[in-house]
């Protein structure tokens, strides 16, 4: 049984799992707890990305890129997101072998569309060049995801070192 909030016990709204990704600066958390559905993110979003899910918003990165402009926290005005921008979403893209390069298939669409230039092709002898992604310079923006011919390009939770204290 999922946990159920105070907002949600009061209003008498049924639990609704979270589908995320969540919009820059908020959690599932936060937003479980603290959004009221009003939907002020979504009419804000310049790129379209941020849509309503159970009365909750998440990202759909099929309709463009996360900008991180921070208008998406502006307009909620509920305690949902953090007090700081965000430039970076706590998840990193990752290429399956779907990927039409690794299918010896010429294609470079991720490359040319990451703002961040995370994604670089290396060289190889007798096809076309390799994607290889740089997690540290990957911001999860989504600019990769919906480009991708080949659907090949999904996303994982970033994964936190450990460090000698």
């Amino acid at each position: 049984m999922s946990p159920i909030s105070r907002r949600q016990l009061l209003s008498g709204s049924p639990v609704t799992a979270y589908v995320g990704p969540c919009p820059p600066g908020a959690s599932a958390t936060t937003i479980a707890d603290a959004c009221s559905g009003c939907g002020r993110c979504v009419e804000q979003c310049p790129t379209g990305i941020i849509r309503m899910a159970g009365d909750l918003p998440c990202l759909d990165f099929s309709h463009g890129e996360c900008t991180f402009c921070g208008a998406c926290a502006q307009a909620c005005p509920e305690p949902v997101f953090l007090a700081e921008r965000v430039f970076r979403l706590p998840h990193v893209a990752t290429i399956s072998n779907d990927c039409f390069a690794q299918r010896r298939i010429a294609c470079q669409s991720c490359g040319e569309a990451c703002p961040e230039q995370a994604i670089r092709f290396r060289p190889r002898i007798g096809g076309p060049f390799v994607p290889e992604l740089d997690a540290e310079r990957c911001t999860g923006c989504g600019a990769c995801l919906g480009i991708c011919p080949a659907d090949a390009i999904s996303f994982q939770a970033r994964t936190v070192e450990a460090t000698d204290v």
